[in-house]
């Protein structure tokens, strides 16, 4: 599924003394199938724009599409099953007595049979790499991480066309982090949907998106892939924001070893460099 962003403005409190204007005239075109990165510095507009994309505000100006459908329209429980938001700690919207019920919920108001609302919990929750011997625990005897996941699939399990992160890994440890976003991009790869992805962590959008959009003050700055936004530095960090850590390191190296190449952006890439540096005789 498409959307389509079309001379969007937002504006908070309109007509109040406390007006603001978080989004001004947005156009943006994401393609079904997409893996899309959305950063900016807090306070930029980042989550304002990702409400619009399933009708949790309307635009004060402007439209949305998604597959042709006026994210303003009345229309809404349709495209909500299409368009899945996962909101930072996730985890805190649990609220069944067993993981099983917890993610059968949106289930139950969809009229499926008990044989078709089994079958799609245990092939969700294979999805986000839990066994399916958690189903009858308790949501809140699990871990962080296994409480995200848990959370995270009873959006999937509504089997959206589009998925929307904010912050998905926000407060998890090193561990917990590498899981989430390992079966995120196991989705985006075996499924094929369009992931949209806000993260503070260039390092994290570096290494799984496909294209970075830049928001700055409620309006587009640059929209490109990872080597083409993460190598204008001095752009991004004249709106708060820098490159992942290691484009640094190799900046820094290319001073000393001028043959090999800086613009790099995950820590793979950077080790895949130096390998092919030394494979061709460069000083070790």
């Amino acid at each position: 599924m498409s959307i389509v962003v079309e001379n969007l403005t937002y504006i908070y409190m309109q007509g109040t003394p406390f007006e603001k204007t978080a989004l001004k005239n947005i156009n943006l075109k994401i393609d079904d199938g997409e893996f899309v990165g959305i950063i900016g510095h807090t306070g930029s507009g980042k989550s304002t724009l990702i409400q619009h994309f399933n009708g949790l505000l309307k635009p004060s100006s402007g439209r949305v599409l998604i597959n042709g459908l006026d994210t303003a329209g009345k229309n809404l429980k349709e495209l909500r099953r299409h368009v899945g938001i996962v909101f930072q700690y996730p985890e805190h919207q649990l609220f069944e007595e067993t993981v099983y019920k917890d993610i059968a919920f949106g289930l139950s108001k969809l009229n499926k049979s008990d044989d078709e609302i089994h079958s799609m919990i245990k092939k969700v929750i294979e999805s986000v790499g839990l066994d399916e011997s958690i189903l009858n625990k308790s949501p809140f005897e699990l871990s962080g991480g296994q409480k995200r996941r848990v959370a995270i699939a009873g959006i999937l399990v509504m089997e959206p066309k589009i998925l929307i992160l904010d912050e998905p890994t926000a407060g998890l440890d090193p561990k917990g982090r590498d899981e989430i976003f390992g079966f995120i991009s196991k989705l985006h790869k075996t499924l094929g949907i369009t992931i949209i992805l806000v993260s503070h962590s260039m390092e994290d959008i570096a290494r799984l998106v496909n294209r970075v959009i830049v928001i700055n003050d409620g309006s587009i700055e640059l929209d490109g892939s990872v080597e083409e936004v993460f190598a204008d530095i001095d752009r991004l960090e004249g709106m708060g924001l820098s490159a992942p850590q290691v484009s640094y390191l190799m900046k820094r190296m290319k001073d000393i070893i001028p043959e090999i190449n800086d613009r790099i952006y995950t820590v793979a890439a950077a080790r895949d460099e130096l390998v092919r540096y030394l494979g061709k005789g460069g000083r070790s």
